[in-house]
């Protein structure tokens, strides 16, 4: 009998041993994989996409603050941390007249681009060089927007790109560094900064003397007393660029809007998961909002810190003088008509809906709140 029960212990104690060596082999084998696999995934951190943003404009100031700022955090947060921009300012990566390039190259991945600065590749953008005198466009950037919507012409001069914001600037006057400009004979003779074959050729019929240069001798020239002004390209670069020491006079009227384009690379975007896509287009509305409302409440803003500042002299020209500079104007506005239609280009009608844009975002309801 104790020869049996022993056996039966050292059977049951074999078998016993069996099971957890196999169990213990199927914990190893299995049990292990599961382990390995869960603390992979718990430790895996998914990096945002770093996109390169390029633009002449600097880090800080009134228009980073209002703008820049805002909008970079609106992309990285509509995309939920899956993009981060990387903005390189001052032109660090590429001046204004390389933007374009250095976009469509793919030196960077998102740029900066005023289009004005791009001579005879942006026909159809030029039509926002041309803003009447008497008349305040509350809504450039919806305005450009709407004319590139409306013709295909445009879209193909700038197909190149995948376009995030394509706009205007609001308000660019004319400023002065000696004697303030209220009438046509006070503009004779004026040396002004030539930005631009039409804007050069608006100038030129009210008297002024266009000196065209570079985006970066504009400053130097108006301090060494090489031109006497030109148009500025907003209030707020007497602000932030502390130009309000040497730019007194201030004659407040509409000299031209600046069409702007950020892009990004077409190959960058197509590379982008559809997801991030999807929201990146679908901030394009809430940025030309943005930029409008920026511009046109900022001005407000403004008037009264320069004059407390730099003792600014804002001179608004009389009605009657507007309409004398309006009928010396529209002749250069039917050579651009005119030079657009000459390369089979819709000049005529394009000019036409413009006009018909600018007087209805000059209705007091787009104005400042």
């Amino acid at each position: 009998m104790k020869n049996n029960y022993s056996r039966r212990l050292i059977a049951l104690f074999v078998t016993m041993m069996v099971l957890i060596l196999a169990l213990s082999t199927l914990s190893a084998g299995c049990g292990g994989n599961t382990t390995s696999t869960v603390t992979a995934t718990a430790t895996t951190i998914v990096k945002p996409i770093t996109l390169v943003f390029s633009t002449h404009e600097n880090g800080q100031g009134l228009y980073y603050d209002g703008f820049w700022k805002p909008w970079i955090a609106e992309m990285e947060k509509r995309t939920g941390g899956k993009i981060k921009i990387q903005p390189h300012w001052s032109g660090e990566l590429a001046a204004p007249p390389d933007a374009w390039d250095a976009l469509v190259n793919k030196t960077v991945d998102i740029s900066n681009v005023h289009l004005n600065n791009i001579p005879d590749k942006f026909s159809m953008t030029d039509i926002m060089s041309f803003t009447s005198y008497n008349l305040v466009n509350y809504r450039p950037s919806e305005t450009m927007w709407e004319l590139y919507n409306k013709y295909p012409e445009m879209q193909q001069q700038l197909k190149d790109c995948h376009i995030l914001f394509l706009g205007a600037t609001y308000w660019t006057s004319l400023a002065t560094t000696k004697k303030p400009v209220y009438t046509l004979e006070d503009m004779k003779g004026l040396k002004s900064v030539g930005v631009g074959l039409w804007q050069n050729k608006r100038a030129e019929v009210l008297g002024q003397i266009p000196v065209s240069m570079g985006p970066m001798d504009i400053l130097p020239s108006l301090q060494t007393g090489v031109v006497d002004g030109g148009p500025l390209g907003t209030l707020v670069i007497l602000k932030d660029f502390g130009w309000g020491d040497f730019l007194p006079y201030v004659t407040h009227y509409r000299v031209e809007a600046i069409p702007i384009l950020i892009g990004m690379n077409n190959s960058v975007w197509n590379s982008l998961p559809v997801d991030v896509q999807q929201a990146l287009d679908g901030m394009r509305q809430w940025t030309l909002d943005l930029h409008d409302s920026f511009y046109v409440n900022i001005e407000q803003t403004l008037m009264p810190q320069l004059t407390a500042q730099y003792k600014t002299q804002f001179i608004t020209p009389t009605a009657s003088e507007l309409a004398r500079w309006d009928a010396l104007d529209k002749p250069v506005w039917n050579q651009f008509a005119a030079s657009l239609e000459s390369k089979g280009l819709p000049g005529n009608k394009l000019m036409a809906d413009y006009l018909a844009l600018e007087k209805k975002y000059s209705a007091a309801e787009y104005g400042p709140k």
